[in-house]
């Protein structure tokens, strides 16, 4: 089980974050970023699962900002809400919080990102903008950011059948972006997401978090 924990941001804001700690010596830190739906349990679930992997893992109430303490159900009206909050937060204030929480990981260890959804974009921009190692699961406004080029190495997931994602951007992705592995599952959007109804494919999650530990064993050693 984690806790909640309190950081400060360069701005002087305050934010909640969920903590996990690993049992013993962290191999490295990871930031959890949300998706439109907050810090909810899905979102801490995750978040246990990189500290059981031996992570020191944060995720970061980067929603604070806008509204405390969101978290939202995976229905229609959690999509409208969750949409609203991030074209109010917009991606400054998001990675303004994420850095201030990759600053106090940088004292347990290297520290990297992994995003889902909203967050798998703002995970590229950790690339582009913080030089911070990332992962990002379908992220469909990383196509905005397209132009931007990673600082730190990058990853990135997508489903072949994500009807909010056209494969066409992913392919733009891929050829704007050639040295950045980006892989495509037989899934839909918020495959990794047990808790989104009819969304969570098994064999994809399974196979992203191998590739998504490959990618961290390899890049926060």
């Amino acid at each position: 089980m984690g806790e909640t924990i309190k950081l400060t941001a360069d701005d002087g804001f305050t934010l909640s974050a969920y903590q996990a700690k690993p049992a013993g010596k962290p191999k490295g830190c990871i930031v959890v970023i949300q998706e439109i739906f907050g810090v909810n349990g899905h979102m801490r679930r995750d978040t246990d699962k990189f500290s059981k992997l031996g992570y020191m893992a944060v995720a970061p109430a980067v929603f604070d900002r806008i509204e405390p303490g969101v978290e939202l159900a995976y229905d229609q009206a959690g999509v409208e809400k969750g949409r609203e909050l991030v074209t109010k937060l917009g991606f400054d204030n998001a990675l303004r919080d994420i850095r201030a929480t990759a600053n106090y990981l940088l004292t347990f260890g290297p520290v990297g990102a992994v995003g889902y959804c909203w967050g798998g974009s703002v995970a590229w921009a950790c690339a582009t903008r913080l030089g911070l190692p990332a992962v990002g699961y379908y992220g469909g406004r990383t196509i905005q950011l397209m132009h931007e080029r990673p600082q730190a190495p990058c990853m990135l997931h997508f489903g072949a059948k994500d009807t909010h994602i056209p494969l066409g951007d992913v392919t733009k992705l891929r050829y704007a972006h050639q040295s950045v592995p980006m892989h495509v599952y037989e899934a839909g959007h918020g495959f990794n997401c047990d808790d989104r109804p009819g969304a969570y494919d098994k064999a994809a999650a399974e196979l992203a978090l191998e590739r998504t530990l490959a990618f961290f064993e390899t890049h926060l050693a």
